[in-house]
This record gives C-alpha cells, sequence and structure tokens, in this order.
C-alpha cells in the first residue's frame, strides 16, 4: 500500500517538474529574454556581471 503512494506522488512529482520545464521561462545566468537599448544605441541581451569571465 505505502508503495502505491509513493509511486503516485513520484508520478505527480514528475509531471510536474516537466510542466514547469516545458512552459515556464527559466532564464539562464545574465541572460535577458527581452533585448535592452544602451544609452550608446547597442542592443544587448546579456547583462554587464556576465562580462566577467573566471577561465
Amino acid at each position: 500500500m505505502v508503495q502505491y503512494i509513493i509511486v503516485g506522488f513520484l508520478g505527480c512529482l514528475s509531471i510536474i517538474s516537466m510542466c514547469l520545464f516545458l512552459f515556464i521561462k527559466e532564464g539562464t545566468k545574465g541572460i535577458k529574454a527581452k533585448p535592452y537599448k544602451t544609452k550608446s544605441g547597442i542592443v544587448h541581451t546579456a547583462e554587464r556581471s556576465r562580462e566577467n569571465h573566471l577561465v
């Protein structure tokens, strides 16, 4: 009986996670969904913090 509850819970959790992955915009580190224009007129999609590379 307990195994059916666990399997049902994990099934619901997996369906919810798939829906969230497909329908909700996650966003990535430093990338904007809409491009923005700077004062100089250049269009960017990445934030300035993304220019500082670790390597």
